[in-house]
């Protein structure tokens, strides 16, 4: 009778044993993805975050003023995410795009030369200097502020021609929060839409009600 009373026991821990270790390799585990990270937004680099609040990650809890602006019919409202106020998509001929965004942060977000050799890194191109900028830099009026337009060209190694290829933007760098507007897609589309990207460029103004203050 004792030779058989390990085994019982044997028998009773088992299953229990067996249920456990399921248990444990078919948990299921909850990854979250913010929306930047879903919606493929790039940002200016950690240290431009930094230096528009002075510590880093302190942009995101800043609140920002709301705008509105008039787009063209022709551009296709795209979803928002964490970062952009506006998002749009514009089509040409054989399945060419620009990707067209309003992006706003607290603070100067690293100022204008930076963002715009950010910019030219992104389309494979070398960085240039003040007095470089100062040439190829235009300026548009607008109901937020004077705002520094750019319009760069260049196609880094392995992109897609119909979706890359240039960049037009434009920046104002305030005090208080800096305003980023993008245009990127297929070079000739770009160039096609810039006169309709700097018009709605123009119509960018502080929502109904609302003020926007670049300087404390």
């Amino acid at each position: 009778m004792n030779f058989f009373r390990p085994l019982l026991c044997l028998g009773l821990l088992l299953p229990y044993m067996l249920l456990s270790g399921c248990k444990d390799k078919n948990a299921i585990r909850v990854y979250r993805v913010s929306k930047v990270e879903a919606s493929g937004e790039s940002a200016p680099k950690s240290n431009e975050m930094q230096s528009a609040s002075g510590e880093s990650g302190a942009a995101a809890s800043v609140q920002l003023p709301q705008v509105a602006g008039n787009p063209p019919a022709h551009w296709e409202a795209r979803p928002l995410s964490t970062m952009r106020q506006a998002s749009y998509l514009v089509k040409g001929a054989n399945g060419t795009t620009a990707d067209i965004s309003l992006v706003l942060l607290a603070g100067t977000a690293g100022g204008v030369l930076d963002n715009i050799n950010r910019w030219l890194s992104q389309l494979g191109q070398p960085e240039i200097t003040a007095e470089q900028l100062a040439k190829i830099a235009g300026h548009v009026a607008s109901p937020l502020g004077d705002v520094t337009v750019v319009d760069l060209e260049g196609l880094p190694e392995g992109a897609d021609a119909a979706k890359d290829g240039r960049i037009v933007a434009g920046i104002i760098s305030g005090d208080s929060v800096s305003f980023f507007f993008k245009m990127r897609g297929n070079a000739a589309l770009a160039a096609a839409q810039k006169a309709a990207f700097l018009e709605w460029i123009g119509t960018v103004r502080p929502a109904a009600g609302k003020s926007v203050q670049l300087h404390p």
